[in-house]
């Protein structure tokens, strides 16, 4: 494994300098790795010609556009570390994370300036020299232009020898479900790494054409891109996610690789057969029942569950070999340098076959959360990082994933997995997502109530709550089965894109049995 993410950048670099590495085909742009290479060093030139060092700060705002590939790299040539935010944050958001990473340099996007303006506590270590905004058209501001940087003579083509895999090289922002998020302090063998797993789990199949669905500036687009760079593979990029035509892209550009998500599952059926049979392996993350093999049936593909975090990368996943453990459910096997353990709340093994917390260790985790002292001492136990995810292992190896610590209900003394519900509910002919939260109740302490999302055209006079309900008594036990039930014609999702942000969806609402159907009542209410 390279030293750090500049060498391997290098060393994909010297393999195939003339393929394309990078296509915006929204915007018209793409670069060759010799081009890419020229860019990162340019950039990197000039930011140490403001004044970045290694172990500076600094904040990325920016879509997915080719400035910010370039800009993540040219950061990590310097040493910096790239504290990577979402476009859509607002002045309020932007008051706690630039403040809570100690950013002293940012780059934003011009369609960001408002955000940027309506911060309330710009700290005095982010003057308006500091910041560089990638421009697009003729905004007025009275900040840096990003093009300057790419102005500067190319850096050596030689990686700095100071730069190695365990230096700091990015503090990234977990999705924040519940309360602010917390700053992952992640270094260049955490990407080296989850990179490498990533090409490891597809079992010999080497990408030529990848997809990037998602937003760059997440764990699972970084990871896709350092996936595609270490396979000397070209990365199709729109500017912005669209289900509608995200099977049209596989096409037309013969994507072979991509993280599949999961609102496609639920209108692939509605294109044409031939659409998507460039696919020969997808990631596809929290699917439930039949999901993967549906993909697998269409498209002729390899799909396949994996079970990663922003904190600890890649650790687990289902072999290509082991078609049994998609069937059961499972989210795998560990992966190369990854250890795990299930235990007890007192922190000892738990035997096969029972539930416990998820505990990981080894090379490639988070070196710790960024100023958080309080959530350090609770998330590590020695070299071990409690996940707060609730796992067992069952005799064939596998392990299964049953719930969050944080995201269980607990009826009448009775823990309930809001995901195992959830998964049964996605079984449901006519479901296509579900929710579940706890609702407080005098008489049980919580109860449970679902949402659910139906597919197009359909509604609850076809898909009735005592339909939905009877499916829940077939496939849970009593306990579990919800009380109150609300359809949803959509769910807001978490910055990643892959679950629901629970927080927005009972965020503000003062009864959440208003609406609902109430199961025990038999009434709407």
């Amino acid at each position: 494994m390279p030293k750090s993410i500049p060498q391997m950048l290098r060393d994909q670099v010297d393999k195939t300098p003339d393929r394309e590495v990078l296509v915006f085909f929204d915007h018209g742009v793409s670069v060759t790795y010799a081009e890419l290479d020229e860019k990162v060093r340019r950039v990197a030139n000039g930011l140490v010609k403001t004044g970045v060092r290694k172990g500076t700060h600094i904040a990325m705002m920016l879509p997915n556009v080719m400035e910010f590939p370039v800009t993540w790299l040219a950061m990590a040539w310097v040493g910096a570390v790239s504290v990577q935010l979402n476009p859509n944050f607002t002045g309020r958001e932007l008051d706690y994370v630039l403040n809570d990473s100690d950013v002293d340099y940012l780059i934003v996007d011009e369609t960001c300036l408002a955000s940027l303006g309506a911060m309330r506590a710009r700290s005095e270590r982010l003057p308006d020299e500091n910041i560089f905004v990638r421009a697009g058209g003729a905004a007025r501001h009275p900040y840096s232009a990003w093009e300057n940087l790419e102005r500067c003579e190319p850096l050596p083509p030689e990686p700095r020898a100071d730069v190695f895999e365990h230096d700091v090289m990015t503090i990234l922002y977990t999705s924040g479900t519940t309360g602010f998020p917390k700053g992952c302090i992640l270094d260049h063998r955490y990407w080296l790494q989850i990179g490498t797993c990533g090409l490891y789990c597809m079992g010999g199949h080497t990408p030529r054409n990848t997809l990037i669905y998602e937003p760059m500036f997440y764990i699972q687009g970084n990871a896709v891109f350092i996936v595609s760079l270490l396979s000397n593979g070209t990365v199709y990029c729109p500017a912005k996610p669209s289900i509608s035509r995200f099977l049209e892209w596989i096409d037309r550009y013969s994507i072979d690789y991509c993280a599949f998500p999961v609102p496609a599952v639920h209108i692939m059926d509605q294109h044409p057969a031939e659409m998507g049979q460039s696919l020969k392996w997808v990631h596809a993350w929290y699917f439930h029942g039949d999901w993967l093999e549906r993909i697998e049936k269409r498209f002729e593909v390899v799909a396949r569950d994996s079970y990663a975090m922003t904190e600890n990368g890649l650790c687990l996943y289902v072999p290509v070999d082991r078609p049994d453990l998609v069937s059961r459910g499972s989210v795998g096997i560990p992966v190369p340098w990854r250890e795990i353990r299930i235990v007890d709340n007192d922190g000892h093994d738990v035997p096969d076959g029972e539930v416990g917390e998820a505990w990981t260790a080894g090379p490639g985790h988070l070196h710790g959360y960024y100023r958080k002292t309080a959530a350090n001492r609770d998330s590590f136990r020695g070299r071990w990082f409690r996940t707060g995810d609730l796992m067992r292992r069952d005799v064939d190896g596998g392990y299964y994933l049953v719930g969050r610590l944080k995201d269980m209900i607990k009826r009448s003394g009775e823990n309930i997995s809001a995901a195992e519900v959830e998964a049964c509910l996605c079984k449901l002919s006519g479901v296509v997502m579900a929710a579940v939260v706890s609702v407080p109740d005098v008489k049980r302490g919580e109860e449970i109530k679902a949402y659910v999302q139906l597919k197009s055209g359909l509604t609850s006079r076809q898909i009735t709550p005592q339909m939905v309900l009877a499916h829940c008594g077939e496939h849970l036990s009593a306990f579990k089965i919800p009380r109150y039930l609300a359809y949803a014609q959509s769910f807001p999702m978490t910055a990643s894109d892959d679950k629901v942000a629970k927080n927005q969806l009972v965020e503000g609402v003062e009864d959440l049995t208003v609406g609902a159907y109430d199961r025990v009542d038999d009434t709407w209410r």
